[in-house]
């Protein structure tokens, strides 16, 4: 049997290598960008936490005169936490102070993280 198929036998061995440097390189390139997508998803929880849990609520659940945030889509949020920052929802000193260190990269990923709660 392995004289009739040792041109098969010596091809998959010679194939063999190639196989698994190409499934070595294909999940060396995927695997940068799942620990990515997983590093801005702990970064918008984290921000979020910092700037808006302490009023809005863990779950966005509002509590105390603050608003209710759950249900928004991306961009309602993304628009609230640009006129938040202008001063239109609140007065509040300490909000005006959380909002200032934010660029807009910080600002869309809270807006994605917003978006997410239910």
């Amino acid at each position: 049997m392995i004289k009739r198929h040792y041109k098969l036998i010596i091809a998959i061995l010679l194939f063999l290598p190639f196989v698994v440097f190409v499934d070595k390189v294909i999940f060396a390139y995927m695997e940068p960008k799942a620990s990515e997508a997983a590093k801005s998803v702990e970064r918008s929880q984290a921000l979020y936490g910092a700037k808006c849990a302490m009023c809005h609520g863990v779950k966005g659940e509002g509590s105390g005169g603050y608003a209710k945030i759950t249900g928004l889509n991306k961009e309602e949020a993304l628009m609230k936490i640009k006129a938040h920052k202008e001063g239109i929802f609140g007065e509040g000193v300490q909000l005006r102070a959380d909002f200032a260190t934010l660029n807009d990269a910080d600002k869309e990923q809270i807006a994605a993280f917003v978006a997410t709660l239910k």
